[in-house]
């Protein structure tokens, strides 16, 4: 998954650049994660589920994981812990490998 397909799917224009350096990062992080939950290294690309996955995973980690809900102006968002992961995993469930040990 590069930089500009992740922009995409977060409906982040591609010529703003500024979070740029802080997305990358977190696209590193979230597919090391995912390749390490499923036991799989994706060597033939990312399948949407797989990508869905890592969407919400770098959302997950630019928000405050402190804060139970959030209000601005008369709207309100609750958060429960560990919401975006367990939806993030139901998205990888059917690519996970089992692995012996």
């Amino acid at each position: 998954m590069t930089l500009d397909e992740l922009k995409i799917r977060m409906k982040i224009p591609l010529g703003d650049t500024t979070q740029d350096e802080y997305l990358k990062s977190a696209l590193e992080d979230a597919i090391e994660y995912v390749e390490t939950y499923c036991n799989h290294s994706f060597k033939d690309g990312l399948p949407g589920g797989v990508k869905k996955a890592i969407v919400l995973l770098v959302k997950a980690s630019g928000e405050n994981s402190n804060v139970a809900s959030q209000s601005l102006d008369g709207m309100s968002k609750t958060f429960f812990q560990g919401q975006i992961q367990a939806e993030a995993h139901d998205y990888l469930k059917p690519y996970r490998k089992v692995r012996f040990r």
